[in-house]
């Protein structure tokens, strides 16, 4: 026979039970349209980010394109200057940062040179890596033009150990080696040169000239 006495912990559960129903019966409409509202936003939401992410790579692939025909024409300060800031915020709008740079200490306007690379943000993945190294060593080149040698070396180390690609590190470092020789440190000088060698021993022959 079936206990039919009901403890206060039943008459609670039942309580609680019909209240859930009679919520559901009064806002059965309301939360089903509430789920629908919320399911179309999330939809909406989706879209726009593919709609968005989709703008954004056609005007990263306009940028790279704008930039490669400025580099391929004109080349100049002023038109890097304008494609930083029709296309800001691409990654080939920091590229332009650099670019600018070059043309400027090409053109002897070292400030101007400084100007631009302290826009330039530092780059990620491998061709971001190679990217940063010339930027460090650029900063270097502007560095040997103020006849700030300390800190020119200082940017030419950092530019040969901010990429793993070869030639990379054999440009910065044999810099690295002429800027201590200008400062009468030979012994430094040496030391980048040979570690060349000794982290790329195909360069023996090329180093060796160097090499006393």
């Amino acid at each position: 026979m079936t206990n039919n006495v009901k403890t206060p912990e039943t008459d609670l559960m039942v309580e609680t039970k019909g209240k859930l129903e009679l919520f559901f019966d009064k806002n059965g409409n309301k939360l089903l349209w509430g789920l629908i509202i919320v399911g179309l936003a999330l939809s909406a939401f989706f879209i726009f980010k593919n709609f968005s992410d989709s703008r954004k790579e056609r005007k990263e692939q306009n940028a790279s394109v704008a930039v490669a025909n400025e580099l391929s024409t004109t080349n100049s300060v002023e038109g890097y200057d304008k494609l930083q800031e029709e296309y800001e915020g691409t990654a080939s709008a920091n590229t332009a940062f650099y670019l600018a740079a070059v043309a400027a200490l090409e053109a002897g306007d070292i400030e101007k040179a400084e100007a631009e690379l302290a826009k330039y943000e530092m780059a990620e993945g491998a061709a971001g890596e190679m990217l940063n190294a010339k930027v460090l060593g650029l900063r270097g080149d502007v560095a040997v033009e103020k006849n700030d040698l300390q800190t020119a070396a200082t940017e030419f180390a950092k530019a040969s150990e901010a990429s793993d690609d070869e030639h990379t590190y054999v440009t910065y470092s044999k810099k690295l080696a002429l800027v201590y020789e200008a400062m009468g440190d030979n012994a430094k000088a040496q030391e980048c040169y040979k570690a060349i060698v000794a982290k790329y021993p195909s360069q023996e022959r090329a180093m060796a000239k160097f090499i006393r």
